[in-house]
């Protein structure tokens, strides 16, 4: 079963505001380092794929230990990515495509993640899977926005934008179409540790 926008919606509402600030985080991080590069004289990177694994790994070292901190949220590492287990609906940070979808290498386990109906090892079958996607405007100089889409293959099913104030849990809807429900991935879940916080030594 594909993902039901009304359910999906409600688990991540809360963590719309930490999704949106690791997302425009790690964009901003790329973007100092494209600064720094210039001052340096050193020449842009030639592939915008560059580009886009730069802002997804810089994405991922703020998620990972953000949202694995989250009591209802279970990360799942992997070689070359992570997904995210959030209030029971999976999750997966992509760039937007131009088809409103996320750029995906077609392996098979990203195959398994996009086809609504298929069932993946480690989790219940009605367990939802959605992209969290950014998508940036034409020349590069911010994110123009951050959707949560359902995907059914290479078809949307639905999408809903996650807006700037996301700390207060707004979000745009875009367009519902139809509800599913789906699976997920993989049994060895790794739930990361906050970090501790040093405490200011008394004098």
């Amino acid at each position: 079963m594909a993902a039901d926008i009304d359910a999906v919606r409600k688990a991540l509402t809360p963590y719309h505001g930490k999704i949106h600030a690791c997302v425009l985080g790690g964009f901003a991080e790329w973007r100092d380092t494209q600064t720094y590069r210039i001052s340096k004289g050193y020449a842009p990177n030639l592939y915008s794929r560059t580009n886009s694994n730069d802002i997804f790994d810089a994405i991922m070292r703020r998620a990972i230990p953000m949202l694995g901190a989250e009591e209802r949220v279970f990360v799942k590492t992997e070689a070359q990515t992570a997904k995210f287990v959030i209030a029971g609906v999976a999750a997966r940070f992509k760039k937007a495509g131009d088809d409103g979808l996320g750029c995906n290498i077609p392996t098979q386990a990203a195959m398994a993640f996009m086809d609504a109906d298929r069932t993946l090892p480690g989790l219940p079958p009605e367990t939802a899977k959605i992209e969290l996607i950014w998508e940036p405007n034409a020349i590069w100089t911010k994110v123009e926005r951050v959707l949560v889409v359902a995907r059914d293959g290479d078809r949307l099913l639905w999408d809903y934008e996650i807006v700037a104030d996301a700390g207060e849990g707004e979000v745009t809807p875009l367009a519902p179409t139809s509800p599913h429900d789906q699976p997920d991935d993989s049994s060895d879940l790794v739930k990361p540790k906050a970090l501790p916080q040093t405490k200011p030594e008394a004098k």
